[in-house]
């Protein structure tokens, strides 16, 4: 098996516990890749407006699944190659839910987030998620004065909501209620948080976008993501790899576990598996 791609979800993979930095290691081994003939693919969440430079800013690093893979970004263009929008049905349904329970969510347009600015002072951090993810949706999001008006404006081309921070109880009952809207799916990258898609909108279904490109087969393509919403993108890659702080259902599903994130997990799969 030949590795020719090597997708990497951010948050709680290849990033460090700041959200937006990697290490000397990961860039090099990033680098090296790259130096192969591999692409290197950011596989995330976040919308393109949130990817990290650390990242993105390495020469080579051409192509980006983003908001689930509801947007697949071609980087050196800034074209959309696929979208994959939640549709408008859905839409006013969940925000009709977060409105009137005066919740706080981002909505994921056209490669930027926003997110009502009353908002932003009442937002916490947890252990789960930290100062530095609340100060990057602080900092990246565009406010709006009114987020259902926004949305349902919007609402034919929406990514992705993120809604985190959720109590206990928030979440429960969100998630209880959304899974019965048709023609979406949920995910939940960290604690207390849902992800809200389109229904076939997931990070596999982006990678294979980004393989019939570059005519590559799955068999090709090695993917390291350590939560929920990467085990799409793990079934479909020939070589998936588990972080060491990797769920337990994403460990179920991988043909390896590497070190945590903490430990420099991804530089250190890539060492072993691909540049050895």
């Amino acid at each position: 098996m030949e590795i020719k791609l090597i997708a990497l979800d951010m948050d709680g993979t290849t990033l460090g516990a700041d959200h937006k930095s990697i290490s000397k290691r990961t860039e090099k081994a990033l680098k090296d890749a790259i130096a192969k003939g591999i692409h290197i693919v950011p596989s995330t969440g976040r919308i393109f407006a949130q990817l990290p430079e650390s990242v993105i800013g390495i020469p080579g690093v051409n192509y980006a699944v983003t908001s689930n893979g509801a947007a697949v970004m071609n980087l050196k263009t800034g074209e959309v190659i696929s979208n994959n929008y939640i549709g408008s049905g859905s839409i006013n349904k969940i925000m009709h839910k977060i409105t009137r329970r005066q919740i706080f969510c981002e909505i994921y347009y056209k490669g930027h987030s926003y997110a009502e600015h009353r908002y932003f002072k009442s937002l916490i951090p947890t252990k789960t998620f930290p100062q530095g993810l609340i100060d990057m949706i602080k900092s990246v999001s565009i406010p709006v004065d009114n987020i259902l008006e926004f949305t349902l404006a919007h609402a034919a081309e929406i990514e992705k909501i993120n809604i985190p921070l959720l109590s206990d109880q928030n979440h429960r009952n969100l998630w209880q209620t959304f899974s019965q809207i048709k023609g979406v799916t949920l995910t939940s990258a960290i604690a207390n948080n849902i992800e809200v898609n389109h229904r076939s909108a997931n990070k596999g279904e982006g990678l294979k976008q980004i393989c019939r490109i570059l005519n590559l087969e799955a068999k090709n393509v090695m993917a390291i993501g350590d939560s929920d919403n990467d085990l799409r993108m793990l079934q479909f890659a020939g070589f998936g790899v588990a972080m060491g702080n990797a769920s337990d259902d994403v460990k179920a599903i991988t043909n390896k576990v590497t070190l945590s994130y903490k430990e420099d997990g991804v530089a250190h799969a890539i060492e072993k598996y691909v540049l050895a």
